[in-house]
């Protein structure tokens, strides 16, 4: 599937994914610093992953999905790169994922962050209550 924008392109066709930039970009990252490049390339290849391309075909920044297409998704390591922000390319990938039509079935998004609550919950994003209240994120539809 494919999405386009202002020249920047939003695809689910991991063929097209710049492993090397996706996996610089996760490990300078605090969620997954300390993930083994392995590990890390495992994990995108057993979820639904959302390359952003700019016009010029960089990979401009990421997010996956790992869910069971029907009843639940966890939305993970979504970035953009430094020199693409401020261009709301961060919440048109967001919106994208939540609106893919191959989760249109999905009831319930889960995420946590430590600083991007505010871009999360512009798109329905609660906060949950209890353990880790500050990081966990969920958007019921």
């Amino acid at each position: 599937m494919s999405w386009l924008r202002h020249g920047f392109e939003i695809n689910t066709d991991k063929t097209k994914l710049d492993r090397a930039s996706i996996l610089r970009m996760l490990r300078a990252t605090y969620w997954a610093s300390e993930v083994p490049p392995e590990d890390l390339w495992e994990s995108i290849l057993n979820s639904r992953a959302y390359g952003m391309y700019s016009p010029d075909g960089e990979q401009a920044g990421f997010a996956r999905v790992v869910t069971d297409v029907t009843r639940f998704a966890w939305f993970s390591d979504v970035y953009v790169l430094p020199v693409h922000r401020d261009r709301g390319l961060g919440k048109w990938l967001i919106e994208t994922v939540i609106t893919d039509p191959a989760l249109a079935k999905v009831r319930r998004f889960l995420l946590s962050t430590n600083d991007a609550h505010t871009l999360y919950k512009e798109h329905g994003f609660k906060t949950v209550e209890g353990e880790e209240a500050t990081k966990m994120m969920m958007l019921m539809r």
